[in-house]
């Protein structure tokens, strides 16, 4: 090499040194920056500098997510091998803080296909089984992990299945599951050996077992998870509940003193054994891993609620309705609750005859079910939350007007603090005047009540067809 060349070599090497401010920043920044990462593109920052060289390693966060988008790609190309070789070698002394990964793509397995000798992967390189994804979480879990997400493939149409597991472990406290199968035994590790569990989050799962039972519990969620068995949560220190549309079964709750907010949304039409779940059509086209698992529940997903219209408690199926024992009673020390369900619902007035003083509410969000012809729900409710300040109801958007006016009167409430009522409803919904003359009536001024009117779903598609046409 001249002279002339190693002197520009040198000039060019100090430029890029000057230039490369992130090599100088902290272990624990530059890990950040890794958590928001791939696993396969957190192992390729090791060409980048010496300081890189051995900084994957010790990553704290393992996100081993496949996406059908192609943000993540190009994939490493033998998936499993690099996955199981990304734990293997990682620095034994450093702790793994999280673990994200997605159930195997395919279920051409022995496990489902008995004729089958071996596995037989997809074509999209994501070539990883069941067998792979157990010995990762379990990995995990030895390694001290805090958080694991396991979610739903879009390819996947089966449960995961998570007996093979031993979910055990003192340091994990997140654990969110979608389209997993949690039998008893799973529920007893989750209830009885992570004492450390804080926040559970279960999505489309399948339960079958008698009981969730923790004492260090904080948030719970249950999206449209399937209940198989009559199931109780039983949780004395539990802040946050979302019970979100459960099939078969609604759970029951026991021992809840210490919860603040909860959101509880039934639709009959599950609850019962005959009931046959269909999974919904999923576009791989557009599914998105880096999107929230959790299950807050949106305003606007009432919109487009359950499409059965209940019109009394012995409504669709009656008794055959299943669960929901003291689910309303199990809130009673609530600053926030959200109750929605279709009119006649029929766990919710069932138990609202049980009605307890609640003390703590402050704001309350309450859906079609609450709008009898007496309103007898709703001012229930008001005559048993003295100190509420805020009152949200959401009334159906395909509502049909029926000839049975409402007739709230002889119907009283006390709420000296409400200073808000806001009604959420389509745009010919008549019920809004009767309900304005009802908190009139109560001493609730016009200036505290807000309607939000929108369009119906037979308007919308109506205005969107004319505009086509023009």
């Amino acid at each position: 090499m001249s002279r002339k060349k190693a002197k520009v070599d040198a000039v060019d090497g100090d430029a890029a040194a000057a230039d490369d401010r992130l090599s100088a920043l902290p272990d624990e920044l530059l890990h950040k920056v890794m958590s928001f990462l791939r696993a396969w593109e957190v192992a390729r920052t090791c060409v980048l500098s010496c300081r890189w060289r051995s900084l994957w390693a010790s990553a704290p966060c393992i996100d081993l997510r496949v996406c059908c988008k192609a943000r993540h790609r190009p994939l490493p190309m033998q998936l499993a091998r690099f996955a199981n070789h990304f734990l293997l070698l990682r620095e034994v002394s450093a702790p793994l803080d999280t673990l994200r990964l997605l159930s195997s793509p395919t279920r051409n397995e022995t496990l489902y296909y008995p004729y089958t000798s071996s596995p037989e992967y997809d074509d999209d390189g994501e070539d990883y089984c069941s067998t792979d994804v157990e010995m990762w979480i379990r990995a995990a879990i030895n390694r001290g992990a805090r958080f694991i997400q396991l979610s739903q493939h879009p390819r996947d149409e089966a449960f995961s299945d998570l007996r093979r597991v031993p979910i055990i472990s003192c340091h994990l406290k997140h654990l969110h599951l979608s389209g997993t199968m949690l039998y008893d035994k799973t529920l007893r590790q989750l209830s009885s050996q992570c004492p450390s569990l804080e926040v559970l989050e279960l999505k489309e799962c399948f339960l079958d077992g008698p009981q969730i039972s923790s004492a260090s519990l904080i948030s719970l969620t249950m999206v449209e998870c399937r209940i198989m068995a009559d199931l109780s949560v039983a949780a004395p220190n539990l802040i946050s509940l979302h019970c979100v549309s459960p099939y078969h079964r609604a759970p029951s709750f026991e021992n809840m003193a210490s919860l603040a907010t909860g959101t509880i949304m039934l639709n009959d039409s599950f609850l019962h054994d005959k009931f046959e779940y269909k999974y919904k059509d999923l576009n791989p086209d557009v599914f998105e891993c880096d999107s929230d698992d959790g299950s807050n529940s949106n305003d606007d997903n009432y919109d487009s609620d359950a499409d059965s219209d209940l019109s009394t408690c012995e409504g669709f199926y009656g008794a055959n309705v299943l669960g929901g024992q003291n689910v309303i009673c199990s809130l009673s020390n609530g600053t926030s609750l959200e109750l929605i369900a279709d009119a006649g619902e029929v766990i919710l007035n069932r138990e609202l005859e049980k009605c307890p003083i609640f003390s703590n509410l402050k704001a309350l969000s309450l859906g079609e079910w609450c709008m009898a012809a007496d309103l007898h729900p709703l001012v229930l409710f008001l005559q048993h939350a003295p100190n509420l300040e805020r009152l949200f109801l959401k009334l159906k958007m395909d509502h049909e007007e029926i000839e049975e006016n409402i007739n709230p009167e002889g119907s009283s409430f006390a709420c000296k603090n409400l200073a808000t009522v806001k009604i959420k409803c389509h745009e010919e919904d008549e019920r809004v005047h009767a309900l304005a003359q009802f908190f009139v009536a109560n001493g609730i001024s016009m200036e505290k009540i807000s309607v939000d009117r929108r369009p119906t779903r037979v308007t919308r598609q109506t205005c969107q067809s004319l505009a086509l046409r023009r």
